[in-house]
């Protein structure tokens, strides 16, 4: 036992590691604090380092920061520095104003965080994402146990335009999904595992299952990313191994897996008529209230806010205040006031055109490097994240920004040489 803790203490992956187990945890359980504890624990393990019996300040630490700024990640940090900018004009809503400050810090301290500690080697940068896959699959596991035990009483809310439960929102967990589909086929192709070669045949399992589960929970967020994400590396497939017949023929069935699941999955089958009928309920001009016709309703006031505020926006801090006022006017008779679904739309809306670009330089920042855009993993979280912002405010809140810099900045780590 001892010897275990004294290799724990001295080993900086093997730290790392137990911080990013409960850093997933968190994500999945929307734990907060254990969150925010993680977050910390990475800034410490940069800064400091163990040498015999004391703790020491790096001492690369200052060439790791003149490195930091010409390798351009501060760049990443352009989502915190957007929202501190506009708050000199952010004057209504103070308290909104300080949440969205506090929520984004880490924004500003964990790009250099991850480009400080030692850089991840190829099986331990899998290992990572082979610990995700389980812990995903774990938590889908419950709630399919749970979905099962209740199925009736779940059925019916889908009916209604609720989501089956999940441990955290659904619809963030619906993205985890989606990317551990792409991570588990990677993981069971390149044919890795952590003790055992057997263990490919249960990343397969684990693969296959969760590619049921993700329509069994059907959520349109995090299926809509899935299939553009799965469909975009299919065609990359295609045109890089010039195996046309073969890359046709997985399109094929990824074409036919969703009538297939409209056919046999209740829950999908729900949703999807829900959805119509939503729609449906939108055109005749009796969508007040309900789900989809909600989320259009967003849309097009964080719209209205853009045409009227093209330039600067009117504050990140401002922007719930704004969309209440526009409710009023154009909605009085809505139950609940949404914010924009749509993370380009917020970005416009709370900063303007201006704002609207430098966030595009900070997330494509990342791959504009051919070393990562060739890396799949790296990618295809990037396009799960890029697509999501066309259908929801991902890193609008604590869990959608610490999944988003945990895979963003672990893969920038792993290749930054």
């Amino acid at each position: 036992m001892n010897k275990l803790i004294q290799k724990v203490i001295s080993s900086y992956k093997i730290q790392a590691f137990i911080i990013f187990a409960f850093w997933m945890y968190a994500l999945l359980s929307s734990a907060e604090f254990i969150l925010s504890v993680a977050m910390i624990s990475i800034v410490l393990l940069s800064l400091f380092e163990r040498k015999k019996y004391t703790i020491t300040i790096r001492k690369e630490l200052k060439d790791n920061l003149n490195l930091f700024f010409k390798s351009k990640w501060y760049l990443i940090s352009i989502p915190f520095l957007l929202v501190a900018f506009t708050s000199f004009y952010s004057t209504h809503d103070a308290p909104f104003l300080w949440e969205r400050l506090r929520i984004k810090i880490p924004f500003l301290i964990l790009p250099f965080a991850f480009f400080s500690i030692p850089q991840f080697s190829k099986k331990d940068y899998l290992n990572i994402f082979y610990l995700f896959l389980v812990l995903v699959f774990i938590a889908s596991c419950y709630v399919a146990i749970n979905y099962s035990l209740h199925f009736e009483t779940i059925n019916e809310n889908i009916s209604k335009g609720q989501p089956i439960p999940t441990p955290t929102n659904h619809i963030r967990f619906s993205l985890m999904i989606a990317f551990s589909i792409i991570i588990g086929f990677f993981l069971y192709r390149k044919n890795h595992f952590f003790k055992l070669k057997r263990e490919r045949y249960f990343i397969l399992f684990i693969s296959l299952f969760l590619l049921f589960f993700i329509h069994v929970l059907s959520v349109r967020s995090g299926l809509t990313v899935f299939y553009l994400v799965f469909f975009t590396l299919i065609i990359r497939y295609i045109y890089l191994s010039k195996k046309m017949l073969k890359g046709i023929i997985v399109l094929l069935i990824l074409f036919t897996l969703p009538l297939l699941s409209y056919i046999f999955i209740p829950s999908f089958q729900s949703r999807v008529n829900y959805m119509v009928w939503d729609i449906k309920k939108y055109q005749s001009g009796e969508g007040t209230n309900y789900s989809d016709s909600e989320r259009l309703q967003s849309l097009l006031l964080g719209k209205k806010i853009i045409e009227e505020n093209i330039l600067l926006g009117v504050g990140a801090g401002d922007l719930k205040f704004e969309m209440e006022k526009k409710y009023k006017t154009y909605y009085p008779n809505n139950e609940e006031m949404k914010m924009p679904h749509n993370q380009y739309v917020s970005i416009t809306a709370g900063t303007g055109i201006i704002g609207f670009l430098l966030f595009l330089i900070a997330v494509i920042f990342p791959l504009w490097n051919k070393l990562r855009w060739n890396d799949p993993l790296f990618l295809s979280f990037n396009l799960i994240i890029l697509f999501s912002f066309l259908v929801e405010n991902t890193i609008e809140n604590a869990v959608g920004i610490g999944l988003y810099l945990l895979f963003l900045l672990l893969g920038m780590n792993h290749l930054k040489n």
